[in-house]
Parts: C-alpha cells; sequence; structure tokens
C-alpha cells in the first residue's frame, strides 16, 4: 500500500498519542506531597468530547461536551467553552488556530465542581476533517473539595470535524 506524507504523519501522531495514553495509565502513581491548596496529585485522565460542527467564521465561541476518566477522579463528566480564531491563513489546506478563553466545568460523580481555564493552538485539516488541538490547563477552584484547587496539566488531543468527536489526554498536577 502506497502512503503519502500526510497519511504517514497522521499514523505517526495516532502511534504517539496511544503511545502515551498507554505510559500515562501504566505509570504508577507517586505518594502525594503536600501542597499550598491541599495534597498534590498527579493529573491524569482522557476525555471523550463531543464538538459542534466547525464555525462558518472567525472568531466563534464553541461549546464541547466532555465525558472523562481521570486517575484520582474517575469518571467525571463536563463542559468546555473556548473562543476559537485563525492563527493565520491555510497553509497546504490546513488552517492554524489560536485557542483562548477556555472555560472548563469538570463535574465529579458527587457532583463536585472543578473549575479550569485552557489557552492552546489547533489546526483543523480541511482535506481529512482532523482537528488537532495542545495546549495548558490551569485548576482554578471549584465547589466542595475542590473550593480552593490549583494546579496546571498539559492537554493535548484530536477531534473530527466528520463525526464530530474526538477525544484528549491530559498530564499535571491538581492540588485539593
Amino acid at each position: 500500500m502506497k502512503r503519502n506524507a500526510a497519511t504517514t504523519g497522521a499514523l505517526v501522531r495516532n502511534w504517539n498519542m496511544a503511545l502515551l495514553v498507554g505510559i500515562l495509565f501504566a505509570t504508577p502513581v507517586t505518594f502525594a506531597v503536600g501542597g499550598p491548596g491541599g495534597t498534590d496529585r498527579p493529573q491524569l485522565g482522557t476525555c471523550d468530547t463531543v464538538i459542534p460542527p466547525p464555525p462558518a467564521s472567525f472568531p466563534a465561541v464553541v461549546e464541547i461536551g466532555l465525558t472523562c476518566r481521570f486517575r484520582h477522579l474517575g469518571l467525571t463528566a463536563g463542559t468546555l467553552t473556548q473562543v476559537i480564531d485563525a492563527a493565520g491563513p491555510p497553509s497546504n489546506g490546513v488552517l492554524p488556530l489560536t485557542i483562548s478563553q477556555g472555560v472548563i466545568a469538570y463535574i465529579a460523580a458527587n457532583g463536585d465542581a472543578l473549575h479550569a481555564t485552557f489557552e492552546g493552538e489547533g489546526s483543523i485539516d480541511f482535506a481529512t476533517g482532523t482537528i488537532a488541538f495542545e495546549g495548558i490547563e490551569t485548576y482554578a477552584g471549584g465547589t466542595g473539595r475542590f473550593a480552593d484547587a490549583s494546579g496546571t496539566s498539559f492537554l493535548e488531543g484530536h477531534a473530527s470535524a466528520v463525526t464530530l468527536t474526538g477525544f484528549y489526554v491530559t498530564l499535571g498536577t491538581l492540588s485539593y
């Protein structure tokens, strides 16, 4: 089978993401260390996303539904609202994006909410409908046990403008 550079690149990115997810869940959790906002815990998990169709114009406010599984929180629901803007003209059919003003609300099984912000970058490949994104998630309080939560996490993922579904992996530290 003959592969072009775009197909090979997509296969490498998918393999790298699968490898990262495998390593994250196979890595043992280290002992927690006390921090100023509580106990530092490794924030590690994956989220399945339901996205709206790509916007017709930019900037655009989008709301994304989340179903997550976090190592310390278990099954968690949530929403992510963010502003997406074009970061320049398309190059070879790929439009670079900036992601700003992201507001995330994760809701734990007991109803406690963990609030976070998100800033990052992404791209959409018009030929395949693949959306790639990455950035920094910053935890900033919430309700219940997350009232004084703090920490940061690196977030990376992909979505499909065709199926309107996707996923991301997040890895960092959460203190509460």
